[in-house]
């Protein structure tokens, strides 16, 4: 089953190959992502992600760090100084911050992310997830889903994919599956991505890489390094300000008394 997966993923990567106009998403697929960020706390935090998919292309990002940041982009082009932007923007959620873009004609992932305020990014691969298909089923959202699992990163997952939308495509880093991933969770049940809905888009809307654009700003690494330096920004988080070149001078609760910085132990979707 794997050998007919893997022939099936060459078959798409041959057949998108040969377009090589610029990409557009055509269908957004919408999960609601539930995660343990922290190891030594039980709560779960949400996220509303979307995946925007195209012929060669798709880009899976968070809607509210997508709103956050468009909003700030807007109040510092109308020359609103950073306070001002703060105070304009204060009351938005912050999401999660990886942009992951994959190309499915050769089969690289790139993720663009920022800790604290230096923007980073890395390759990574679609091939490094080898999935078996199980006899599991279940119905996400009007989709009749097939299911599958694979160990990935530390983790084991279980994934539901529908052949009713013929995509190789899924949330996070997830493809390779002979039918679109519209739910997925780790054995642990700590990080689940569950679709609440697919769409198409209309007009079609444009897949943008940050590097080709004039908002760059982005410091190449590789995928185990930033983990560390996303590790050290919720673990050692005044050793990670200070290594940005910043200072802190006092830290104060909601109602202005100064305190500490609360210890943390960060929970990561890749152990490894």
């Amino acid at each position: 089953m794997k050998r007919a997966l893997f022939i099936l993923s060459i078959l798409l990567f041959a057949c998108s190959a040969f377009s090589q106009e610029k990409d557009s998403a055509q269908i957004r697929v919408m999960y609601r992502y539930k995660a343990k960020n922290f190891a030594d706390r039980e709560g779960r935090s949400e996220d509303l992600l979307y995946l925007d998919a195209g012929r060669n292309h798709s880009v899976f990002y968070s809607r509210r760090t997508f709103l956050l940041d468009s909003a700030k982009e807007a109040l510092t082009a109308r020359g609103l100084s950073p306070e001002e932007v703060f105070l304009g923007t204060k009351g938005m959620k912050q999401g999660i911050q990886e942009r992951i873009i994959k190309n499915y004609s050769s089969g690289h992932i790139t993720v663009f992310s920022k800790v604290l305020t230096q923007k980073y990014w890395y390759t990574d691969r679609m091939d490094s997830v080898e999935w078996d298909l199980t006899d599991d089923t279940l119905t996400v959202g009007s989709y009749f889903c097939y299911g599958a699992k694979c160990t990935f990163r530390g983790r084991e997952w279980q994934a539901w994919y529908t052949p009713e939308i013929p995509s190789m495509d899924g949330p996070w880093k997830f493809t390779g599956l002979p039918g679109l991933i519209l739910k997925a969770e780790d054995s642990a049940k700590e990080f689940t991505f569950e679709s609440i809905g697919v769409v198409h888009l209309v007009p079609k809307v444009g897949i943008v890489n940050p590097l080709e654009s004039n908002k760059s700003g982005y410091i190449e690494t590789d995928r185990k390094t930033y983990l560390q330096i996303k590790r050290k920004s919720v673990e050692d988080i005044k050793g990670s300000i200070t290594s940005q070149g910043m200072t802190i001078l006092s830290v104060v609760d909601e109602n202005g008394v100064e305190t500490q910085i609360p210890k943390r132990v960060m929970n990561s979707i890749e152990l490894q």
